[in-house]
């Protein structure tokens, strides 16, 4: 995605093993920074670092992190309830304060923070990532109206279920839980539970990382100067049915 554009590139992120890959994929520099985002001084610090590596700021930040447990309201416990706000929320609040000071500066900056069909629908078990999702859309209309007279726009992406590998039933992510649960309930295996999400869609079809990609792309470009505090859905008609 940034090749096309040529940008170089800071990732944070907590698989060290995909660094080397992402710089052959890009054939940019990149710099590569490990961070717990469950835990503000990792976060604090993943500033400093890049801060330091980086005197002129950052110019795009892709918030894009998240976690899910699915139960019941009642068997929900706090423990839980706190890292899924850490992380879903929390942790794009942080990041976001942060970066904004060197966009401020410079005049220009693109933030974009990735919620979900969950923060514009409601499903069952899921209340903390829904909270949290939710609360994503009303953080990137906050930052948007704050930091839209010193050119930096922020935007909201909520995509539903993604075709990568995470929708592989050889995959262990996330997700996998989820569908893991649902199997219990209905007694579906997981092709059929995203069989069903698919065909949920008015497309038929998921979502693929290209296509988030190249929408996150057009919104850094000079055509989406002017558009700010938006929230796309990207889940093939999913929250229009």
């Amino acid at each position: 995605m940034s090749q096309k554009v040529g940008t170089d590139r800071s990732l944070s992120d907590s698989v060290k093993q995909n660094m080397e890959k992402i710089k052959k994929i890009s054939g940019k520099d990149v710099l590569f920074f490990e961070c717990d985002l469950l835990n503000r001084a990792s976060i604090d610090h993943l500033f400093s670092t890049i801060a330091s590596e980086v005197p002129s700021g950052i110019d795009i930040l892709v918030n894009n992190a998240a976690m899910t447990e699915r139960c019941p309201m009642e068997e929900k416990t706090l423990e839980s309830w706190d890292n899924e706000m850490a992380l879903n929320l929390t942790a794009p609040f942080m990041l976001s304060k942060h970066f904004a000071g060197s966009m401020k500066k410079k005049g220009w900056g693109r933030i974009m923070i990735m919620s979900s069909v969950a923060g514009m629908l409601t499903f069952p078990c899921t209340i903390g990532y829904c909270t949290s999702k939710t609360a994503l859309i009303g953080l990137t209309k906050a930052i948007a109206v704050e930091l839209a007279p010193h050119g930096v726009t922020c935007n909201a992406i909520c995509p539903c279920q993604l075709k990568t590998s995470t929708s592989s039933t050889k995959n262990k992510s996330f997700i996998q839980p989820f569908l893991d649960s649902l199997k219990e309930e209905t007694g579906q295996s997981r092709e059929e539970t995203l069989d069903n999400i698919r065909n949920s869609c008015p497309t038929k079809t998921f979502t693929t990382p290209k296509q988030i990609g190249d929408y996150v792309v057009f919104l850094c470009s000079p055509a989406a100067d002017n558009m700010t505090g938006l929230t796309t859905p990207m889940d093939g008609g999913y929250s229009i049915v």
